[in-house]
């Protein structure tokens, strides 16, 4: 199980976002929305990325199980790991 969170060091929720990741020691893959490189863009359009923080809880086959979107509190993200990754 790991996380894909997608945002930007300019927005305040993401940063909100990855100081949850790293105090509850959760795996994630970050992505740069904002970064402006065609590959990145590509990737964040071909997984529908319009609003950040975009996170994607994932199996360990990288499919996406669930989906979050916008600022997320510590209980939220609890519910959500509990819920989908009981093992974690």
């Amino acid at each position: 199980m790991k996380i894909r969170f997608f945002g930007s060091v300019d927005c305040r929720d993401c940063l909100a976002v990855f100081i949850l990741l790293e105090k509850n020691q959760v795996q994630y893959e970050y992505i740069d929305g904002n970064d402006e490189r065609d590959e990145v863009q590509d990737f964040c359009d071909s997984q529908n990325i319009d609003k950040l923080p975009h996170l994607q809880f994932l199996d360990d086959h990288n499919t996406v199980v669930v989906e979050y979107i916008g600022s997320i509190s510590e209980k939220e993200l609890q519910t959500y790991l509990t819920k989908y990754f009981p093992n974690y």
